[in-house]
């Protein structure tokens, strides 16, 4: 009997992992179609176009030698590697660039950047796409994926075994099992406006549940581009934007390894600020009268507009060069950074 795990990103699959290789079998629920949560890579299929943009996590910036150890092996399996690119930060007021290789060689430096990208260390991304780690991780034969599973509760029985009953499929086939073992991996099973909720009963759930709803994030959005190659005229691949209120982070995903275009086109991603994420979902709610809403195209598509209106005034376009997107998709993402960090939720409960 194996030991269940809801959710099936970073920090569930590095609990389902390290438990495999002890001998215990996992069972990991999650409700994406394949591993990743916020290190996922999306891809479409637009106009005969085969996109993939990095809308969650942009990369990792990794200085801790224990950690990066870990990132060592991983490059080496090939699902890991460097994002060596021109990445630096980008002054909004003045339009100087500055590189996080010349920031990091003068006295003094103290600017941290988005998640940490003016401070020394490497920087790292999947590859082909950020999921990489998440499906290497799942590998194991000792860990069974469900994924495109919703969890919808998990009941301790007078046994000690639990109970959980997920939702799959597009018809919502209810599937029921019993575990020995239980291990929440996302905040977001915490929060009943939530879709990724769930109702949990055991005598000490409640603390868990309750620890996992305390923590703190911040909301942001993420704007998904396609544009003709040259459009826009950056001196960089990945900048941090300072002096911005809508704008924190533009990276031109093509830049990343794995990546890389030979249609003539590029793919963009630029991540709002909180401030500005917050001013769009007072717009257009998260939840309206305690009822989640869902991120529809129509829900999304004045939001997109406006955040690339946004973007279009921090950077210089080609001019007479065809400035409309061939793609254009924003992505909500309600608690997505913790303590300056693109959240991820490496805090796992565990509910025994």
């Amino acid at each position: 009997m194996s030991v269940a795990i809801i959710g099936g990103g970073l920090a569930g699959l590095t609990a389902a992992d390290k438990l495999a290789q002890n001998g215990v079998s996992v069972t990991v629920y999650d409700m994406g179609r394949s591993p990743g949560g916020r290190a996922s890579t999306r891809h479409v299929k637009h106009d005969g176009m085969s996109l993939q943009f990095d809308h969650g996590c942009q990369f990792w910036k990794v200085s801790d030698p224990a950690l990066l150890q870990h990132f060592r092996g991983w490059e080496q399996q090939g699902c890991l590697k460097p994002w060596t690119a021109r990445l630096g930060s980008l002054d909004a007021a003045s339009g100087t660039f500055t590189d996080r290789r010349e920031a990091h060689a003068s006295a003094g430096a103290s600017r941290r950047g988005f998640c940490g990208i003016m401070t020394p260390g490497e920087v790292y991304v999947g590859a082909p796409g950020m999921s990489a780690i998440c499906a290497a991780l799942s590998q194991h034969a000792n860990i069974d994926g469900k994924w495109g599973a919703k969890v919808k509760r998990a009941v301790k029985q007078d046994s000690g075994l639990w109970e959980v009953t997920a939702e799959t499929g597009r018809e919502k086939q209810v599937l029921t099992a019993m575990h020995k073992g239980l291990v929440i991996a996302d905040q977001m099973n915490a929060r009943s406006e939530s879709p990724g909720y769930v109702e949990m009963q055991s005598h000490n759930s409640s603390t868990i549940m309750q620890q996992l709803f305390n923590m703190q994030g911040s909301p942001r959005f993420s704007l998904m581009l396609a544009l003709s190659e040259g459009v826009i005229r950056a001196p960089f691949d990945g900048a941090s934007i300072d002096n911005s209120c809508t704008i924190e982070w533009i990276a031109r995903d093509s830049s990343k390894p794995g990546r890389e275009r030979q249609d003539g086109l590029e793919c963009w991603v630029a991540v709002t600020t909180e401030e500005y994420a917050k001013q769009l979902l007072a717009e257009k709610p998260l939840a309206v009268d305690g009822t989640y809403v869902p991120q529809t195209q129509n829900y999304l598509s004045d939001t997109a507009a406006k955040i690339w209106t946004a973007v279009k005034g921090l950077l210089t376009l080609s001019e007479g060069a065809e400035q409309k997107p061939a793609y254009m998709h924003a992505q909500r993402c309600r608690y997505s950074m913790e303590a300056g960090m693109m959240y991820m939720s490496l805090t796992v409960g565990a509910v025994s």
